[in-house]
């Protein structure tokens, strides 16, 4: 039974982020970050965090192929100590909804450099639990996730407007990003049906169910 389209429905918006160098949180776009983005690459042009900067001016101003360009030459230079600037890509690439492949490289990446690290994948979800049989559910697929150290789910509120995944990485297990939204999508199979059917997804767009 084909279910169709995985609707996850992800937003970006005015985040801030933390600059490693600069100890302070300033906003991508603000004139502050423009400035100190043109200091660095003036002083470095060839280092990775200056590559990092100039990435995530260039996604706030939405040009998407100059931000990969950025991030890509930021991580073909071996780049490891900057936690966000994986972190960051990682998530992107989620927004996008990437190649699981792609993601799965950079989750990866995240999760062999900075195992220690108390930051989380954070999922938005295009469809969230409607009752505790559904929340049920979700649980027994998300706890049978070997990579998955600990998850929650947090409804909507406030200024976040649909439900979210937050996920912690057990550091000794490749993550799987379509471990996730195979797990999640049984909420598209009917209650009765999700003891024998499980979520099959060759991409974001194509999953089906399959006999357990």
């Amino acid at each position: 039974m084909l279910l169709g389209i995985y609707a996850i429905g992800l937003l970006f918006g005015g985040r801030e982020f933390l600059v490693a160098r600069a100890g302070t949180q300033v906003d991508p776009g603000s004139e502050e970050w423009s400035r100190m983005a043109a200091v660095i690459a003036e002083i470095n042009p060839a280092d990775a965090d200056t590559d990092f900067l100039l990435a995530m001016e260039a996604l706030q101003e939405g040009d998407q192929p100059r931000y990969i360009e950025y991030m890509e030459s930021a991580l073909g230079k071996g780049v490891k100590h900057n936690n966000l600037l994986l972190s960051e890509y990682a998530h992107h690439l989620m927004r996008i909804q990437a190649p699981f492949q792609s993601i799965d490289i950079a989750l990866n990446r995240w999760r062999e450099n900075h195992q220690l690290s108390f930051e989380i994948v954070s999922l938005p979800l295009g469809q969230g639990p409607a009752s505790q049989q559904d929340y049920n559910a979700i649980r027994r697929e998300l706890d049978a996730i070997d990579w998955i150290y600990e998850w929650e789910l947090r409804e909507p509120s406030g200024d976040m407007l649909q439900w979210v995944l937050l996920l912690q990485f057990e550091p000794a297990e490749e993550a799987a990003i379509r471990d996730v939204i195979e797990a999640t999508s049984i909420l598209l199979l009917p209650s009765e049906a999700r003891s024998r059917l499980r979520v099959r997804c060759t991409s974001w767009e194509d999953c089906q169910s399959q006999v357990r």
